[in-house]
């Protein structure tokens, strides 16, 4: 395989995007990604061989975790399964769960495609970035998954407004300024149909009726990923390259010919390997990129950054079960993601959202078990925290350290669950320490070296060509769910990559 013009590092939304944008410039790219492609409806269609189940039925258990690390983790990780789904780490104030596979994140967001929630959201960190400039790249990358407006007309079932219409203690929250989904709405709900592209993959409308599609990946497709809506396209027409099974372990800058050398472990074959280039980007997701920056300054392989890895945050996100178990009331039914509620009358309730476990009968659990669960709701709360945590690299283990207690949104959102609980009478079950899947920070957009780890074109202040894209690049918490903020950030990185790189 010959070098390529850029290598990127992670196929998430900070990945996905620049690598499809560049390719389709006629840039060469390969995507280095540590994760498996995924046994759905839109991968089989793209002909590819080599894919790795979601977690159902009995690989639940043994396809849903690829690995668990953590600050007294011994080893530091403890590796479970390489076509795993998530990977967690137990850092001190906070657990963090991040994905892996071909299309990163995507596989198992919420599929709430919006804005920063945040106000000012880019104003005041770098010269040049402000929300002005930065709306064209929400529009691109809203545009691209296909997002939809919900409307009565697509006769959703299961909404906040429906389930919590009459109650005496909730209520459905004000929706966010221009609410989207990515999901493919069917016309017909009783009758969904198959999408095929002008690429000539394939998707499948919803089924609100089987609710497939969640947290757990989305096997017919009806959940816009990112290995679908743009790594598949990028491949088809401009030549884009997706090494799956390909972890990152370091980077080296080189004196001489290209300027970096990308080491990885190629899971297929488990041989240790390396390509080189003269730009890389780094989105291998907020941990995993700290971790491989971290590691390859320690090595002597990149220079500076002293601000690396500081100004880490979970974006005040904080999960929760909720044993509702109405025998009215089967939450699985409709979209795994129901809409925003709140306190009765608390107009200023942060952003809280769940629904249903999707494929609860797919669960290899006791009949009893599964029943109860499909009466459960997932909730989840999130807003702005401070990015008062660090992310460390002590003796060769990654080490977090990050204190809850100095962000108060955590406080407000117990106490709401609390209220609920008690004002329904069905419990909430929340973790002492936070659970967040939207680690946030660590590699910071600044204004300088002092500031930030990159600039506004995303360029690593110490290390020239040397880019990062994905969650770890915010300078603080959108508010709400991240995505489309990590998407047009790296649409924005992309754009000037562009502007300054491309042959004249």
């Amino acid at each position: 395989m010959s070098n390529p013009d850029v290598i990127v590092i992670g196929s998430g939304f900070g990945g996905s995007v620049p690598a499809a944008r560049l390719a389709e410039a006629g840039f060469k790219v390969i995507v280095l990604e540590r994760g498996p492609w995924r046994d759905t409806v839109p991968v089989r269609s793209m002909g590819i061989d080599k894919r790795a189940p979601l977690p159902r039925g009995a690989q639940l258990f043994t396809k849903l975790l690829r690995g668990v690390g953590g600050n007294r983790v011994p080893g530091n990780r403890i590796a479970l399964s390489k076509h795993g789904l998530f990977e967690l780490f137990l850092g001190k104030g906070a657990t963090i769960a991040c994905s892996s596979g071909v299309g990163g994140g995507s596989h198992v967001y919420s599929a709430v495609n919006i804005r920063p929630l945040a106000p000012n959201f880019w104003e005041g960190h770098a010269p040049g970035i402000s929300d002005g400039a930065m709306s064209e790249h929400y529009d691109a990358v809203l545009e691209r998954m296909g997002s939809t407006t919900p409307m009565a007309d697509h006769r959703i079932p299961n909404t906040s407004a429906v389930r919590w219409k009459g109650s005496d203690a909730i209520e459905p929250a004000l929706p966010p300024p221009d609410p989207r989904i990515g999901y493919l709405l069917p016309d017909d709900p009783d009758k969904p149909q198959k999408v095929v592209d002008e690429f000539g993959i394939e998707r499948w409308e919803v089924d609100y009726k089987a609710n497939e599609d969640g947290f757990l990946g989305s096997p017919t497709g009806s959940k816009a990923t990112l290995d679908a809506v743009y790594l598949g396209p990028a491949m088809k027409r401009a030549g884009l390259i997706v090494r799956d099974m390909a972890e990152v372990v370091r980077i080296m800058r080189q004196g001489d010919g290209a300027r970096y050398r990308v080491e990885f472990v190629d899971h297929h074959t488990g041989d240790r390997t390396s390509l080189t280039a003269n730009h890389v980007i780094v989105a291998a997701g907020t941990i995993n990129t700290l971790r491989i920056l971290l590691k390859s300054r320690a090595d002597g392989g990149l220079a500076g950054m002293p601000q690396l890895g500081k100004r880490f945050g979970t974006n005040g996100d904080y999960f929760a079960y909720w044993d509702y178990n109405d025998p009215n009331v089967e939450q699985s039914v409709g979209l795994p993601t129901t809409g925003g509620v709140r306190l009765k009358g608390d107009m200023e309730s942060p952003m809280i959202g769940g629904g249903g476990l999707p494929a609860v009968d797919k669960y290899p659990l006791p009949r009893f078990i599964r029943n109860r669960m499909k009466k459960a709701y997932m909730i989840a709360g999130l807003g702005e925290d401070k990015l008062c945590g660090e992310v460390t690299l002590v003796k060769g283990k990654l080490k977090i350290e990050y204190d809850p207690d100095q962000s108060p949104i955590f406080a407000k959102l117990k106490g709401i669950f609390a209220e609920i609980s008690k004002r329904t009478g069905h419990k909430i079950y929340g973790p002492k320490t936070p659970i967040t899947v939207h680690p946030i920070g660590g590699a910071c957009l600044g204004e300088s070296a002092a500031t930030g780890v990159i600039d506004a074109n995303g360029e690593v202040f110490d290390n020239p060509g040397l880019y990062v894209t994905d969650g770890s690049a915010l300078p603080r918490s959108p508010g709400g769910p991240p995505s489309m903020t990590i998407g047009a950030w790296a649409d924005h990185v992309a754009a000037s990559f562009i502007a300054r790189h491309r042959p004249q």
